[in-house]
């Protein structure tokens, strides 16, 4: 939550120092408990809400929008240009995954990798191997061998 303040357990000592700060000095409670005064602050001031809610809340609406197609970067680029919101890639993607826990869908390409044949597809074999014609232009052959089929 607080970074390194739950390591080493200071959240009790900041929490302690909060309650007597109304009988003592913060600076003596401070050096009381082996803590510095501006960190004893800066718990304060990041106690009371997650710094991070709006940009959650943004990339979240996003995401939803295009239907948790895009990925991280793709999300950034639409910040920036549909919502005027500038925001690290890094940081959109550490949003997204480690706080939030959303990932892009991985769409697969469509490849046509194969032809089936029916029926209706083959043609009809009218030449019946007579190449030969009687006028330009009334039988047209090519050689299809460099096609893979």
């Amino acid at each position: 939550m607080f970074g390194n303040l739950d390591a080493r357990g200071d959240i009790l000592k900041y929490s302690a120092i909060k309650e007597a700060s109304e009988k003592y000095s913060i600076t003596e409670l401070c050096k009381l408990f082996g803590v510095s005064r501006s960190g004893y602050y800066t718990f304060l001031k990041r106690k009371n809400g997650d710094r991070n809610a709006e940009d959650k809340a943004l990339i979240k609406k996003v995401y939803e929008h295009y239907n948790g197609v895009y990925g991280y970067r793709q999300l950034q680029l639409v910040m920036l240009q549909d919502h005027k919101v500038w925001m690290n890639h890094k940081k959109v993607l550490r949003l997204m995954l480690q706080v939030i826990g959303i990932r892009s869908q991985i769409r697969r390409k469509h490849r046509c990798n194969y032809v089936s044949y029916t029926g209706n597809q083959v043609a009809k074999n009218i030449l019946k191997r007579d190449f030969k014609a009687d006028a330009p232009n009334k039988k047209w052959v090519t050689d299809v061998t460099q096609y893979r089929v």
